[in-house]
């Protein structure tokens, strides 16, 4: 069995939980047994599963684990039917499509929000006491169950949590208490697990024993993808093999690795504790290498895997330009609307298509400003986070500023649909993946104005634009299901 350790299965994933996706979804074509153990609660995980596509059966949930909530089916559950509540006494008034409230003798007692994307289905009730304030509050699980309640402190603080199994029984209470001046999680009672009690100081705590429960049932290899958890995997005992792996760049300061690691990367990085540690590109694994004269024992594998479109593009006559990905300050996305607006000027049917998830409000405000003070707003179009292939089919260019990755799913992504992209060029990735006139251009003087000149240039050019489309298929094709299982194959040893 391999069982990749992570966080959740997030409504809005990163690059991290993508490559879980990808190699939980080879590995079961290979006929390999993999499981993905998440730690964190999610009542809508569920829903998250079947968007992204996933095997219920290949993720494993500790809440829903010590929940017994496992392979639990769905049954909807319309506020209106609540067994719990006596609906001759109470009363249900709706004030809008996501919000009713609930009274008795005329008094308001609670609001019930609608479960989220659904019609009337009960997602939490909060309960008032007679001066207003809450005193405790319902969550309902994806699957029709409560879930979990909470209690709060006089100052609304978070009290008690309590989790529920769908019986109704308490299966785990986590206790909220002042903590310097902060209300913080200050113990986690597993309540009668196999006819005992259990009580953890922090949810790491508690998921490192999952870890071990799970691998008493079933020994096998543990990969860690998430500096957060490397210390959990550590700690699990008898464990075939413990593997860390590094999606991303763990330098200070990226240009100049010899000023050290990242504190949250020391843990994997240090000699002894992992038996191997990975890393996507053999340039990343040699700087740690060579750069901290250290004895890791290293390995190099792919974190994921594309299929390869059959055909190369010619260049169109309306050109879009796409980036797909998190849409956040460290992806550098003013450069990118600051680079289409140099080549809009000079040809004003150009469009520019982003994808992904803003990393919060304020930058989303920041960006969209931005479009209105360059006069982009008919050219430019922010695309809702989703997996969608349509959009790489209908690309002509990939533009990318980010100053660091680890790799670049995004751009290998589109190479896989023969979209040439054009870079800023990136330690790990020029050379491994994007190589100038093969299949596309890495810009080594980063300014928006020079990476619009070579993205111009390559638009201008029908030939050599065909040509990168080619070779951007051939370099998708050593990143293929055959060549990403032969990689892990030397890794991974079941």
């Amino acid at each position: 069995m391999i069982y990749l350790t992570g966080e959740n299965v997030f409504t809005f994933n990163s690059g991290t939980e993508f490559s879980q996706f990808e190699r939980l979804d080879l590995f079961k074509r290979q006929g390999k047994t993999a499981k993905l153990l998440l730690r964190n609660y999610n009542r809508l995980l569920a829903k998250d599963i079947a968007t992204h596509k996933l095997d219920p059966t290949t993720v494993l949930n500790m809440y829903d684990y010590f929940q017994e909530a496992v392979g639990l089916q769905r049954k909807k559950c319309p506020l209106r039917l609540l067994k719990s509540m006596a609906l001759k006494d109470h009363h249900i008034v709706g004030i809008d499509n996501n919000t009713s409230e609930l009274r008795y003798q005329g008094n308001l007692i609670g609001k019930i929000a609608v479960m989220p994307e659904t019609v009337g289905l009960v997602g939490d009730i909060t309960y008032f006491d007679r001066m207003g304030h809450t005193i405790f509050k319902e969550y309902w699980d994806w699957r029709g169950f409560r879930s979990m309640v909470e209690t709060y402190h006089p100052d609304g603080s978070i009290a008690t949590q309590q989790f529920l199994k769908p019986t109704g029984e308490i299966a785990l209470e986590i206790t909220h208490m002042y903590l310097d001046g902060k209300i913080l999680p200050t113990s986690y009672k597993l309540i009668a697990y196999r006819g005992k009690d259990y009580v953890f100081d922090t949810q790491d705590q508690l998921y490192t024993f999952f870890l071990n429960e799970i691998n008493a049932l079933e020994p096998g290899v543990f990969i860690s993808d998430r500096r957060t958890l490397d210390n959990c995997v550590l700690n699990v005992i008898n464990a075939k093999q413990k593997l860390a792996y590094i999606h991303s760049v763990p330098f200070v300061d990226d240009k100049k690795p010899q000023k050290g690691i990242l504190p949250a990367y020391r843990t994997a990085l240090t000699v002894g504790n992992f038996d191997q540690v990975i890393f996507p590109t053999k340039a990343e694994a040699n700087t740690v290498l060579q750069v901290f004269e250290s004895k890791l024992n290293v390995a190099v594998a792919p974190d994921s895997w594309v299929k390869v479109a059959t055909s190369p593009k010619v260049l169109p006559k309306q050109k879009v330009l796409i980036y797909v990905g998190r849409i956040a300050e460290d992806k550098n996305i003013t450069d990118l609307l600051k680079c289409f607006k140099a080549m809009y000027l000079q040809d004003a049917t150009l469009r520019f298509k982003l994808q992904g998830y803003f990393s919060n409000t304020d930058y989303q405000t920041k960006l969209q400003q931005l479009v209105s003070e360059l006069h982009l707003q008919d050219a430019v179009e922010f695309l809702p986070y989703q997996n969608e292939p349509k959009l790489y089919q209908d690309a002509t260019l990939f533009l990318n500023a980010s100053p660091s990755e680890g790799f670049g799913m995004n751009m290998l992504e589109s190479m896989a649909h023969g979209v040439p992209i054009v870079t800023y060029a990136i330690d790990y990735t020029e050379n491994n993946l994007v190589k100038n006139d093969i299949n596309g251009y890495n810009v080594k003087n980063k300014t928006p104005k020079l990476l619009a000149k070579k993205a111009l240039e390559l638009l201008g050019d029908s030939e050599n634009y065909h040509k990168l489309s080619k070779g951007a298929l051939k370099t998708a094709t050593k990143y293929d299901a055959k060549a990403f299982s032969a990689a892990w194959d030397l890794v991974v040893s079941e």
